[in-house]
């Protein structure tokens, strides 16, 4: 027994080349025109249509302009960031993926420019890969085609790049490229084994083997470096994927077979462990300072989906949150259903597999997320259950590719069949017509144009089982119905914000803070976004990341008076406790009014340096005194913060410079892998520095680099070892 081959007998055909060059030019042009016809420009970043707030601007462009400075104009390596939260380790933090190659690109664009070519590469991928596993396990051209389509228009993942999750999205880019190199390392190893048994053995088809095993390694690093949580669920969809297509082929059961099949996939692991090991390694030396190891079941369940949100299935949510997205277009799903019900023991396996996404994209809904994570506590640190759907992303399009193939290669005859989807058309129609009357007040045009795409597919599907429409002309109607299906909605889960309106307004305060030589800045109503203190390099205690040590989330509860009910991406937490009538219209009110009552103990800020609390409310306590007020924001100076000044020489090294003797403790950094230059007997970090020393350099501490490259370079040299193995027994067999 062995897999489905490639259709034609040369994957590298000429035919087959033109075919691949057509879908990925159409698919680059579709992508570039959609992302530019949202408003994505040389300085325009995504967002959600109507929301204030976008990670793309909040994180991940400020993290790619961190990153380009200090090498460019530093010259340092980044592995500490001094500008939010008094300081944070940078390259350790995977959400910054200084260790992800393609983000270096922000070396040659400007970095605004760079996200958005990432955006539209990415997708890209996504789409390329998707196709090529399709073609490889035996979908025809259009069908395939319909899977990197609809794959790369997902609206998950669409919804995904306006949120501006972009690690996400850089992550799920890969994962059709790990099950495609999954299916190449089963085929081409059963083609080996097979051979050997014949005595037929080709010297390229081990070396095919191997090279499978090598795209399995470099597909999963890149997976894991670009987002080390949607890998997770990748890995283990993968590895399932394996177990499955190695169960159908049973002469790989074999010892000798299993024997080789098993030293690959070590190879395989040893490698990628080789190729992330700067990114985890220190990762691993971290995890027991992390706010996120103190997470309950309540904190990481957020967003859970609810048994009636999957009605979202059938209905797009226009507009609607991207962490609950799960419609994937209703032509897909249908078509998805068709080639499970058409061949239900072939796609079994991805059957199961998205229930499974589903009951645990259902979190604390449902037993089985919460029986997994009482099981395995440190699930809990991938919190946000339904982000599992974006593996259904591409699992619901790979089968609705099938049900495209089959409904045209082979259409079921029987009058049950027929009559089931004449009833789905007519029913389709009774709804859409139903909906446009009722809905139309409430809906815009797009959304009610695309409550037709059910009937429409229906009628299709009709037309393919009663031969009426050439083949080709079928495929191509099928192929249309799903993108415009999927576009309907995209359209509607993001637009670009050109930076006029998401740096600019805030050139002013951010101005005055640097003339009025702030050292480092609080607000409890986050007046200073993220992205101007970044952008003007000014210091905060507050920020917004995942990442974030316990210890200085416990220090900057008490000095900001604001205690988070459970664990938060920002410091400090916004829980909004406001008085039951009073209303907000924007995310910015209620920011706004979120810690209007917290008791800010000024005395602590002040040992943390804070020299300016910025606030969109008046504050009256005993040590701020109101420096200016500009727009609607409060500028106060803290009278307790020592007159202290930090020299950062990059971004790895600091001299702390007080202009007289302090008299009491100093917290100058949140991180104690820094080492004290000035004296061998004065404390490190976070300890305190006091006394009649009125300099002190401090530099971080450089070793989870050489702990990671010691790490790589054996892992690395491990794999190489079995390599090595591997060719000296191939040598023998050939001589």
């Amino acid at each position: 027994m062995t897999l489905p081959r490639l259709l034609s007998s040369n994957p590298l055909s000429s035919d087959r080349i033109t075919g691949q060059r057509i879908f990925l030019a159409g698919l680059a042009v579709a992508l570039a025109a959609f992302l530019l016809g949202v408003g994505l420009g040389a300085n325009r970043l995504p967002f959600p249509p109507e929301a204030e707030f976008s990670d793309a601007v909040t994180s991940h462009w400020p993290n790619a302009l961190f990153l380009r400075e200090s090498v460019m104009e530093d010259h340092t390596w980044p592995l500490w960031r001094s500008w939010h939260m008094s300081g944070q380790p940078f390259a350790a933090n995977p959400l910054n993926k200084v260790w992800y190659p393609p983000q270096w690109i922000v070396f040659v664009l400007p970095p605004i420019l760079h996200l958005n070519v990432l955006i539209w590469l990415h997708l890209l991928i996504a789409g390329a890969g998707a196709w090529r596993w399709s073609r490889a396990t035996g979908l025809t051209p259009y069908p395939a085609a319909l899977v990197g389509f609809g794959y790369a228009f997902a609206p998950r993942v669409i919804a995904a790049v306006g949120a501006g999750h972009l690690d996400l999205v850089d992550a799920a880019a890969w994962v059709p490229w790990l099950l495609w190199a999954t299916y190449g390392f089963i085929q081409h190893n059963d083609t080996e084994n097979t051979a050997n048994q014949s005595g037929e053995v080709d010297g390229h088809t081990p070396h095919k083997a191997q090279r499978y095993t090598s795209w399995l390694a470099g597909f999963a690093a890149l997976c894991f470096l670009a987002d080390v949580r949607l890998s997770a669920y990748a890995f283990v969809t993968t590895a399932a994927y394996l177990v499955w297509l190695w169960w159908q082929v049973p002469e790989l059961r074999a010892r000798t077979a299993l024997f080789r099949l098993t030293a690959r996939l070590g190879f395989a692991g040893l490698l990628m462990l080789g190729l992330t090991a700067f990114q985890w390694i220190p990762l691993l030396l971290m995890r027991g300072d992390l706010s996120r190891n103190a997470m309950s079941l309540d904190d990481a369940a957020i967003n859970s989906l609810k048994p009636g949100q999957w009605i979202g299935l059938l209905i797009g949510d226009h507009g609607g949150s991207w962490e609950t997205m799960v419609y994937v277009g209703v032509s897909v799903l249908i078509l998805a259903i068709v080639a499970l019900l058409l061949r239900p023991r072939k796609f079994a396996f991805w059957g199961i597999v998205v229930l499974v996404l589903m009951l645990y994209a259902m979190g604390d809904q449902f037993v089985f997320w919460p029986a997994l994570n009482r099981l395995f506590p440190f699930l809990r640190w991938w919190r946000v259950p339904p982000r599992v759907w974006l593996i259904a992303a591409l699992i619901l399009p790979y089968l609705a590719g099938w049900g495209v193939q089959l409904l045209i290669e082979s259409p079921p005859d029987r009058k049950s069949v027929r009559l089931g989807v004449v009833a789905l058309l007519g029913g389709g129609l009774v709804c859409g017509v139903f909906s446009t009357i009722t809905l139309s007040s409430t809906l815009d045009l797009t959304a009610l144009i695309g409550i037709f795409a059910l009937p429409i597919t229906a009628l299709i599907m009709l037309l393919a089982i009663l031969r009426k429409l050439p083949a080709q002309a079928l495929l191509i109607a099928l192929l249309a119905i799903v993108f415009l299906d999927v576009l309907w909605i995209d359209r509607t889960l993001i637009e670009g914000r050109d930076q006029d309106e998401w740096l600019e307004p805030y050139r002013e305060l951010a101005e005055y803070l640097q003339e009025a030589d702030a050292t480092r800045v609080y607000s409890p109503s986050y007046s200073l976004p993220q992205q101007a203190a970044t952008y003007w390099q000014i210091a905060q205690f507050d920020g917004v990341d995942p990442f974030q040590l316990a210890t200085y989330v416990d220090a900057a509860e008490v000095a900001t008076g604001v205690q988070a009910s459970g664990y938060s991406v920002t410091i400090p937490a916004f829980a909004v406790e406001a008085d039951a009538n009073e209303n907000f219209d924007s995310q910015t009110a209620i920011l706004a009014n979120a810690n209007r009552g917290a008791p800010i103990q000024l005395e602590l800020l002040g040992q943390w340096l804070v020299t300016h609390v910025v606030t969109a409310f008046e504050i009256e306590t005993e040590g701020l005194e109101l420096d200016t007020k500009i727009g609607d924001v409060y500028v106060y100076r803290n009278t307790f913060a020592p007159d202290v000044t930090l020299v950062w020489a990059g971004p790895n090294r600091v001299t702390i410079r007080a202009e007289e003797p302090l008299t009491g403790p100093l917290y100058a950094v949140a991180n104690g892998r820094w080492q004290n230059r000035s004296s061998s007997d004065s404390p490190g970090l976070p300890g305190t520095i006091a006394g009649s020393t009125q300099e002190w350099t401090f530099e971080y501490d450089p070793s989870e680099l050489w702990y990671s490259a010691l790490a790589a370079g054996v892992l690395i040299t491990l794999a190489g070892g079995i390599w090595w193995g591997a060719l000296r027994e191939r040598s023998g067999h050939d001589h």
